[in-house]
Order: C-alpha cells, then structure tokens, then sequence
C-alpha cells in the first residue's frame, strides 16, 4: 500500500467523483473489515448547500467499500450540541442512502465516551471521544470541502472533531487563548493538532461536489467545485483538497502543526499523485472567510468575543435571512446590536441582542437568546415576538 499515494477525480458529479477517487487506492485490507464512514453531517440541512457531505458522495464509498469485502458499513456522526444527530441524517438525505445500502445510522453521541490522554499535548491535555468509533477496524472521514472561519479549512482531519463526545466539542472553542505565550496559533488549531495525536482517520475522501467558501461551517457560500480526493495519508488528502480549493496548504495552521509534530509533509511534491490529466485546470477558488462578521450588514454591529463557529455560522445565517426584518429594531445609534462569544461584558450598548448561552452572565443588558446555538428562526422570534413568516428550511 503506497501511503503517498493521492488519487484526484473531477467532473463526474458527486457519486462517481467519491468511487473513481476511493477506488483508485489499494483497499486489499478493507475484505473483511469492518468501516465506519464518517462524513460531515454537523448540522441539519438539506443536500446540495455546501453544508454537509453529499448523499451521493457517501453512497459512491459505500459502493466502493462492499466491492473491496467489507463485512459491516455503517455511517456515524456526532453534530454540534443542539441537533439531533437522526434528524440531520434525514434531513442531509444521509437516511435515505442508509437504507438503500443496508447501512446503519449511528449517533455517536448515544454511548458513553472514552477519555483520551494526550501525551505532551499543546492544550487539550485529554479529550473525550464517542466510543462506537473504537469498535470499527478503519475510520473513512468523508468531509465535504469547505473553508471555516476559524480554522482556514474543514477537511478529513478537522472531521474527526465530529468523533468528539456532546459538549466536548464546544469546549475546543472555549479553550483561552492568550497571544504569544508559549504557541502562536489560536488555540483550536492546537486543539486539533492534539486531537490528531490520538485520532487520524486510516482512509480519506473528500467530496468537493459542492462545497462551502468565505465563513464556513455553515454561514458562507456554496460553491460548486465537483472534485474528490482520496488517500491512505489524511495529511495528503488534506493538502490537495486545499490546492483544489486554490488554498495554499502551509497557510492552514492545524494541518501546518499536525506536520511538524507528527512527521507528515505538507509539500505537494511529497506525494504520488494519481489523476486524469492536470488536477490543475480544474482549481475552484474558494472566497476565504472575512475578517469580520458585519461586513456586507453596514447597519449591523457585531459584538463577539471568544465566540465559537457555531454561533458565528448562525449569526451569520440569521442575518443572511432576517437582516432586512431587523431595520425596526435599531437602537438610538441607528444600528442594530447583535452580539456572541463568552468574552462579552458589560462595556456592550445596552438593547444588544445576546445569542447562545455564552452570554447568559450579562442577559439583563439586552435580549437574552438562549442555545448552543440558538437556530436563526428562534432568534427572530426572541427579537419580534412572533414567527416568521415563511416557512424556509431551517439550518441548525
């Protein structure tokens, strides 16, 4: 098996751009063994926005995987707190697929967790994982490409966040990070990076069908791109998924970090590159996220300090949606306040809308919406008092 190996499909759409990657690498070891494909199903949303993983992606590797013998496939997710973890698979198209192929739907979040030390870890010091992961021989990590306004990037590695247990997930967010005191990047780039030392996925396939620029995980745009990209070697993977995307890979601070530390190359030419033809006539740009949240809303200001991307992704699409309904709601400096993070205090404009439960400490100061995130339809409700009035699909 040649570990250096990437294998590059464009073009083909989203169920034959997942079978023509993953089937051009050696899967000798997948007869009988047993494969949990994990995609990225963090949110419930409908296929097709860049959000989650394509169905259709996930039906093309578990195609490829029972060609190679597996005895058991099944898919599993861990969303972010708040979503139920069957209903994003139902509504992400994921239930549909599982049914067709005999697979079964886990929630990983349904058994306890195993508690992971970190030797020498950067921040983490322990981390706690769902333990279903452990009974499968290999882990899949079937990312759709996406940028993260945090992160630089979501791809297979950053996936396996979604292996961790319930709120273990938000605690990575809210890990303190103080500027030049021992490591440079932000502390979820070291967070990852240790997760990395206990957890890597064996096989990587990224759907870049239809993937998600400027402030991903959820709050940005999608872009149809219609690439996969497939490897033994989750750092390869990553790295040429970052070139389809037009991102340079050193850029990406996690998989920049998980280099040095565990010994992978994030050079190009490391790797064996298998595609048909130039990967490079089929490079997608990707918008990188903005530096702040309130740049297209003039009328909008944004407080956020020590916010994690989830609420970040629901601010975002809540003023994607409701921002024009908000005009009515301005305070006396002809702006409307909203604002998220933990770090909040008292110094924000009295009238402020205060999103998620990170703010619960100063909720007298203003309109306290609580979750972890509250979805946008329930902010819109905690600011007019009323529904909307169209019905939309809801993304969590």
């Amino acid at each position: 098996m040649n570990e250096k190996k990437v294998v590059i499909t464009y073009k083909n759409g989203p169920l034959e751009n997942a079978k023509r990657a993953l089937s051009g690498l050696d899967l000798g070891k997948i007869k009988g063994a047993s494969v949990l494909i994990k995609p990225n199903i963090g949110r419930a949303a409908h296929a097709g926005q860049g959000i989650n993983t394509h169905p259709l992606a996930i039906a093309g590797a578990i195609e490829v995987l029972k060609d190679a013998g597996a005895s058991y496939i099944a898919i599993g997710e861990s969303p972010i707190v708040g979503v139920n973890t069957m209903v994003a698979f139902e509504k992400a198209g994921i239930q549909d697929i599982a049914e067709r192929y005999g697979c079964e739907l886990i929630d990983l979040n349904a058994k306890k967790f195993v508690n992971k030390e970190i030797p020498g870890s950067r921040i983490l010091g322990f981390t706690k994982i769902c333990q279903d992961i452990f009974e499968f021989d290999f882990i899949l990590s079937l990312p759709v490409a996406k940028c993260h306004m945090h992160t630089g990037v979501t791809l297979s590695i950053k996936n396996m966040k979604g292996c961790l247990w319930k709120h273990e997930k938000v605690r990575y967010h809210q890990l303190e990070y103080r500027p030049g005191e021992t490591y440079p990047e932000k502390t979820l780039d070291s967070a990852i990076s240790d997760l990395a030392t206990v957890l890597l996925p064996h096989i990587s396939l990224i759907d870049g069908y239809i993937g998600m620029e400027g402030l991903g995980p959820s709050g940005g745009e999608p872009v149809t791109s219609d690439f996969a990209v497939a490897s033994w070697n989750p750092v390869g993977a990553d790295v040429y998924a970052c070139l389809m995307m037009g991102i340079d890979p050193p850029d990406i601070p996690h998989l920049k970090i998980i280099s040095e530390r565990m010994g992978f190359s994030i050079d190009p030419a490391f790797y064996d590159v298998v595609s048909d033809g130039d990967y490079r006539e089929h490079v997608v740009s990707y918008a990188r996220p903005s530096s702040t949240l309130s740049v297209k809303y003039p009328h909008v200001v944004v407080h956020d300090c020590d916010s994690c991307s989830a609420c970040q992704s629901t601010l975002m699409l809540f003023l994607r949606r409701f921002k024009d309904d908000m005009t009515q709601y301005l305070l006396d400096d002809e702006k409307f306040h909203i604002g998220i993070g933990k770090g909040l205090d008292g110094s924000i404009k009295k009238g402020t809308i205060l999103v998620g439960n990170c703010t619960k400490l100063i909720k007298d100061l203003g309109v306290f919406v609580p979750g972890c995130p509250p979805v946008p339809t329930r902010i819109y409700e905690a600011v007019t008092g009323k529904e909307p009035e169209e019905n939309e699909p809801e993304v969590t």
